[in-house]
């Protein structure tokens, strides 16, 4: 069995390799300011437990959202849970996704840079309400937003 505090440490490791990673592009930042409603990790639903593999951040209707830090848009568009979002490849295999968007404003093979605007905020998809569902992949892994970035987005 694995302990609980090797599970933390290779997360925490994970994280700190894609802060690093990200590092080139800037360092990252929130893409919106806002309470989270629901945290990365392991949650129970009315189908019995699930992992979210990302958070939630309740922002109203027609927020900016913005890039995390620069790179290039591998999708713009809409999907069936995610609704309208956006996936930002950054260097070195780091991967952001912006979902439930309103309004997407880049296009697919686009580049960014950090803090430009990627679309507005909605309930699009597989939502209950207005809030941004803001996922990290790093090297084919979930990270946890809030660890990665050393706490939650002002609110």
């Amino acid at each position: 069995m694995i302990r609980s505090s090797k599970i933390r440490s290779s997360r925490r490791m994970l994280a700190t390799t894609v802060v690093i990673s990200m590092v080139g592009c800037g360092l990252p930042q929130w893409p919106v300011e806002g309470p989270l409603i629901a945290p990365f990790g392991l949650r129970w639903g009315s189908n019995g437990p699930n992992i979210h593999r990302g958070v939630d951040i309740v922002v109203p209707t027609g927020t900016p959202v913005y890039a995390m830090s620069g790179g290039e848009i591998r999708f713009a568009g809409e999907m069936t849970d995610f609704g309208l979002v956006v996936w930002v490849d950054h260097d070195d295999a780091i991967l952001t996704i912006y979902a439930h968007l309103s309004q997407i404003l880049v296009v697919t093979g686009q580049s960014v840079g950090k803090g430009e605007s990627l679309g507005l905020s909605g309930a699009s998809g597989n939502a209950t309400g207005p809030h941004l569902h803001l996922e990290i992949r790093g090297r084919g892994h979930q990270v946890d937003p809030v660890a990665m970035l050393g706490g939650p987005p002002r609110s």
